[in-house]
C-alpha cells in the first residue's frame, strides 16, 4: 500500500516542482497613455505588461491624440536559457519560476501644425507656375460630338471590332 502511494506521490510531488517561464514585455511611452497595438492586436493604453510566445520579431504601434503614430519593429532576443536542450531543463526540470520581463520605453512626437501662411503662398507659387506652362499637346475635342465611343470611318463602313476578353488561367480562378 505505502509503495503505491509513494509511486503516485512521487510524479504528483514532481510535477508540482517544475518550472515555467514566463515571458512578457512592458510597453511605455512618454507621454502615458498611448494606445498599444503589437502585431495588429489591441493590448490598451500605456503602461501595458504584454505576454508572448516566442521570441523574435513585433511590429508594436503607438497611437495618441496630438501625437504622431509610432510604428516600431522591435526584436525581442532569445536569453541563453531558451535555446534548445537548455530550454527543457528551464522549462520542466527547474524547479522554480523564470520570468523574462522585457521594457520597451517609446518617445512620442507631437503632430506639427503647419504654417498656415507659408503653405498658402507655396499654393501661390505653384499655381503660377502651372499657368506658365505650354499648351497641352494635344487639342481638345470638338464640343458637341462624343469622344468615348468609335463612330463609323466612313459612311457605311463598319468599325473595327474588338476581340472579345481573354479567359483567365484556371489556376488564377478562386472556386466557391
Amino acid at each position: 500500500m505505502t509503495r503505491r502511494c509513494a509511486g503516485i506521490a512521487i510524479p504528483l510531488l514532481t510535477s508540482l516542482l517544475m518550472g515555467c517561464v514566463e515571458r512578457r514585455f512592458r510597453v511605455e511611452s512618454n507621454p502615458p497613455g498611448a494606445y498599444v497595438y503589437v502585431n495588429n492586436v489591441p493590448h490598451g493604453p500605456t503602461p501595458v505588461d504584454i505576454p508572448f510566445l516566442y521570441y523574435g520579431e513585433y511590429e508594436i504601434k503607438l497611437v495618441k491624440d496630438g501625437y504622431e503614430t509610432l510604428k516600431v519593429k522591435q526584436n525581442v532576443s532569445t536569453p541563453w536559457y531558451q535555446y534548445p536542450i537548455v530550454d527543457f531543463f528551464s522549462e520542466s526540470v527547474w524547479p522554480w519560476q523564470i520570468t523574462d520581463v522585457r521594457p520597451f520605453q517609446y518617445e512620442l512626437q507631437p503632430i506639427l501644425q503647419p504654417n498656415l501662411e507659408v503653405l498658402k503662398a507655396e499654393a501661390e507659387e505653384l499655381r503660377a507656375k502651372g499657368k506658365e506652362l505650354a499648351k497641352p499637346r494635344y487639342p481638345d475635342p470638338p464640343e458637341g460630338k462624343p469622344t468615348d465611343k468609335p463612330g463609323p470611318k466612313e459612311p457605311g463602313k463598319p468599325t473595327e471590332a474588338l476581340p472579345p476578353p481573354r479567359e483567365t488561367p484556371a489556376e488564377n480562378r478562386t472556386s466557391r
